[in-house]
């Protein structure tokens, strides 16, 4: 397998290198969509952009970087990156642009292996790289060639990075397949329609283009559009149901640094006289949705060496849970509030981290309001 994956890296590295175009020369005709991608976490992928990826690499593989196959992709050194051969270096434009726009454009097929996934690309040596895309007419510049390729439009193209990743003990970590091992429609949801042409000049007529923010969990918006919640519960009940619907075309759960859950609250006359949890969202395990790894001891792991999982409450794509609580009599006038909370990184790991910032900020999504009559 090492053989098959070493091979593979090679042949892509080959292709790299020919002249390489960074993200900073596509402003030139694309502004609009250079923006967007530079405030993307695609352009943020890098060590030297991501501190969490930074320090997680510190942490779990200080000599090698086997992850810049999808987080430095367009390094033209990438095997030896990996290898441990040579080192991220700040001074490469290559490893500065994380997924660029090279890179992305370039991907004429992915190949499924059983532990990972890997892109290849059509470029070769030349001065003038083939850029890929979903348009029926690409343009071809003086910069670059352009052609179509149906895995720009049915999503098969982000499953070179976000397919799956198993750890050497065969322990899963990423799975961004659905419930059927098939790819979702990621396109349509990450990189919605906005108005304007690709292009400053010549547009050819076209109204709408594909965002490149690549928004995700780091964006209100986007957590609101999550999940779906419902609130069952009625006068002299003493009992509350929750129902919980993924509205995603993944789990809820992808990456396991990732912490989301439900917080609901019973208010009365002004006095909140319930809740799910009072200071730790796992105090109700059914309620929070996360992944944590353990070792040989069952003691709680990094995910690149972990030999299980010790807790690991998620929720395919499409599918519905309902929870149930025992509460206090409900009376006419309480008040039932369910929030949806997601963070980026569990605030106990962005703590032993140091991390701040977004790493630590409380994105709210959808919210749900029951006054009892």
């Amino acid at each position: 397998m090492k053989i098959i994956i070493y091979t593979v890296l090679l042949l892509v590295s080959t292709s790299l290198n020919a002249k390489y175009l960074d993200t900073k020369s596509c402003k030139e005709c694309h502004d609009m969509i250079h923006y967007e991608h530079t405030t993307s976490m695609h352009h943020k992928s890098s060590i030297f952009k991501n501190e969490l990826h930074k320090k997680i690499k510190a942490k779990v593989s200080p000599d090698k970087y086997g992850c810049a196959l999808c987080h430095t992709p367009g390094a033209s050194n990438l095997r030896a990156l990996m290898t441990g051969e040579e080192q991220p270096s700040a001074k490469s434009t290559e490893q500065l642009d994380g997924v660029s726009c090279f890179y992305c454009h370039q991907i004429t097929k992915v190949l499924e292996l059983k532990h990972k996934n890997i892109n290849f690309y059509s470029n070769k040596k030349s001065e003038k790289p083939t850029f890929l895309a979903a348009l029926d007419k690409p343009d071809t510049s003086d910069k670059h060639k352009s052609k179509s390729n149906d895995i720009y439009k049915n999503s098969q193209v982000c499953m070179g990075c976000h397919g799956k990743k198993y750890n050497s003990n065969k322990v899963i970590i990423c799975n961004g397949y659905n419930e059927f091992n098939k790819t979702s429609d990621c396109i349509k949801c990450h990189m919605p329609k906005n108005p304007g042409g690709t292009t400053k000049l010549n547009k050819r007529g076209r109204t709408q283009y594909a965002s490149h923010e690549f928004l995700g969990i780091r964006s209100n918006t986007m957590v609101k559009k999550a999940v779906e919640l419902y609130i069952a519960a009625s006068k002299n009940s003493d009992m509350l149901e929750i129902t919980i619907t993924n509205k995603m075309g993944h789990s809820i759960i992808m990456q396991p640094m990732r912490l989301k859950y439900i917080k609901t609250t019973i208010e009365r006359s002004g006095k909140i006289i319930w809740s799910n949890f009072k200071t730790d969202p796992m105090e109700d395990k059914e309620a929070t949705f996360t992944i944590l790894f353990k070792d040989k001891d069952n003691k709680q792991s990094n995910p690149a060496i972990a030999k299980g999982f010790k807790f690991n409450n998620n929720l395919k794509a499409n599918s519905t849970k309902t929870i149930k609580y025992n509460i206090p009599t409900l009376q006419k006038g309480d008040i039932i509030n369910s929030s949806w909370i997601s963070y980026v990184v569990r605030p106990s790991l962005a703590s032993k981290l140091g991390l701040e910032d977004e790493y630590t900020k409380e994105y709210k999504g959808v919210s749900k309001i029951l006054e009892i009559k």
